[in-house]
């Protein structure tokens, strides 16, 4: 098969959480036969001497990934919020998809990817979603409002209107969102969420709709090649604390600062793995905090292959986020890895660790609970062995393709032979 991978960023500009899905997938698919290709937006010009299929696009190849990348500035102004297309783009998107002759679309981030969208089905390509997070419902992303609260859900767009109605959005604008995503999502060969906790959100706030589930799954051959002699020495009277996600407010790194500031024990340490993509207020405070206290070390980006080192070390990983995740590819690492978790109680994580163990589930923004949680550990570390009993094996890569490349051929022959 010929299998386009659509999404709103990745590699080598950005490096989260769907773009490691998406990377994960496409090189099982390689090698499984099938071709493959990524088209993205990039945001900065991007570098590159091979020509571009697509006209006004840049082609890289990373990683053996073949990858065409939309310029952010031919988007519409509303593509990071909404599903508006550029006539103009839909049209050359949609020449360039008959020419590559592709046989399937999987699209793992709508996000400034409308145009696109347009241009799939106006080839007649079928495609499939997974919904890595919530931005097909809310345009904050997270299923959080404008006053930080916990939504339930856009209720078609009323309850955007009563809790975000803030400008460039009308009552107009929220009501049509919602049915734009309504029809991109029914037009779907099929809508796949990573946990059951995202499944149930987009069952609530779609009831029309069927949603079904497949974890995101763990690169356990990368995790097998990791260079265990190359690890540190550890001190046997350490607790090793571990944060990995970028520094922004709603992954709650500041919540665990914050939290550590109140524990005299020096003999904790934490390791903060992820990338800085702006020099906001957050980071400031961050960095502030991190240079009060020694215990604390910020690592930075790594690549994966380096992130899977560091987890090895963790006694204990932290995720503190304020918004519901909707998977955590860190958290399920872990567990491959033998590292139990605390989680804050909002999202997958939360359910993961309360159905399962493995850890502990904390109020979210609690600074004493995370506190006193972490200091008793660091007096009593033999409640990490029960944790660590209790890790349940995560879904591997392998078995994860095994499932999508299933979907894909049902979807292509179902496009081949409409009528039976």
């Amino acid at each position: 098969m010929r299998i386009l991978y659509i999404l709103h960023q990745f590699y080598p500009e950005f490096s989260g959480g769907t773009e490691r899905v998406t990377l994960n997938l496409a090189h099982a698919m390689q090698r499984a036969g099938h071709h493959v290709q990524i088209l993205a937006c990039t945001m900065q010009p991007v570098a590159s001497h091979l020509k571009a299929k697509l006209k006004g696009a840049t082609y890289l190849v990373h990683q053996g990934l073949p990858i065409t990348l939309i310029p952010h500035k031919s988007l519409p102004n509303t593509a990071d919020i909404g599903f508006d297309t550029s006539h103009a783009l839909v049209e050359n998107l949609a020449g360039w998809m008959e020419r590559e002759g592709f046989n399937i679309a999987h699209v793992t981030h709508l996000m400034r990817m409308g145009s696109a969208l347009r241009a799939i089905q106006n080839c007649g390509i079928p495609y499939l979603i997974t919904l890595t997070d919530f931005f097909s419902a809310c345009y904050r992303i997270n299923l959080v409002d404008q006053a930080n609260a916990i939504c339930p859900g856009p209720e078609t767009g009323t309850a955007c209107c009563n809790k975000c109605l803030v400008p460039p959005w009308t009552p107009e604008g929220f009501t049509g969102r919602y049915q734009q995503a309504m029809g991109i999502l029914t037009a779907a060969g099929d809508r796949v969420c990573p946990s059951e906790y995202v499944a149930t959100c987009y069952r609530r706030i779609f009831p029309e709709l069927e949603f079904r589930v497949i974890p995101h799954g763990i690169d356990m051959l990368a995790l097998a090649k990791t260079n265990t002699s190359a690890v540190r020495v550890k001190d046997p009277g350490v607790l090793r604390l571990g944060f990995i996600g970028s520094m922004v407010p709603q992954k709650g790194l500041d919540i665990l600062l914050h939290a550590l500031a109140k524990i005299p024990n020096s003999r904790l340490q934490l390791r903060v793995i992820g990338g800085i993509y702006s020099d906001t207020f957050h980071v400031r405070e961050v960095k502030r905090l991190v240079a009060g206290d020694q215990r604390v070390e910020l690592v930075g980006y790594l690549p994966a292959v380096e992130v899977y080192k560091e987890i090895q070390e963790f006694d204990l990983l932290c995720v503190p986020s304020r918004v519901p995740e909707t998977f955590s590819l860190a958290l399920h690492e872990a567990a491959a890895a033998g590292v139990p978790a605390l989680v804050s109680d909002l999202g997958a994580p939360a359910e993961q660790i309360s159905q399962h163990g493995g850890g502990r589930v904390l109020s979210a923004q609690d600074v004493d609970l995370w506190a006193s949680v972490i200091a008793e550990i660091a007096v009593c570390p033999q409640m990490l062995d029960q944790w660590r009993r209790q890790l349940k094996l995560p879904l591997r890569v392998e078995e994860e393709a095994f499932f999508y490349e299933s979907l894909y051929r049902r979807l292509w022959l179902s496009a081949a032979r409409p009528d039976e």
